[in-house]
């Protein structure tokens, strides 16, 4: 499994977060993406790896694949506030991700949680190939 690395990096926008992710191949990006997000709620070293979940997720091309992912990691935040330190991705094509995550639930007393995100937009999202891999750019509402 991935664990969070300097792979992505944060920037301002207006009133959200956003983030750069990298990855020399897209299973290493979609990774990154994922990490790097979390890394916006909560400092990976608070984390640990109690629980793990598998997420499906099904679109109709690559970067549509890469906002429902992460909004499936927001989704389950929101219902059974997990948090994330580790991202394998099993699986990955054009229109479908299979991955597993591990993490453990959010507790008000071990956690200083940063900020919540509320969903991944798509405003100036994009994919696109650079040398040696692929970067990612994409904006949280926050």
């Amino acid at each position: 499994m991935a664990e969070f690395t300097q792979s992505y990096e944060v920037f301002e926008h207006t009133a959200d977060v956003g983030i750069h992710a990298y990855g020399r191949t897209l299973e290493e990006l979609f990774a990154a993406a994922a990490l790097g997000m979390e890394s916006l709620m909560i400092a990976p070293e608070q984390l640990r790896v109690e629980t793990s979940r598998e997420v499906i997720v099904e679109e109709q091309n690559l970067l549509a694949l890469l906002i429902a992912w992460l909004n499936e990691l927001v989704f389950l935040f929101d219902t059974e506030f997990l948090l994330f330190r580790e991202v394998e991705i099993l699986e990955l094509s054009e229109q479908r991700l299979r991955a597993r995550v591990g993490g453990e639930p959010y507790d008000a007393e071990r956690h200083e949680l940063s900020s919540a995100i509320k969903a991944v937009t798509w405003h100036e999202a994009s994919i696109t190939s650079v040398d040696g891999g692929y970067r990612a750019r994409v904006i949280f509402d926050i």
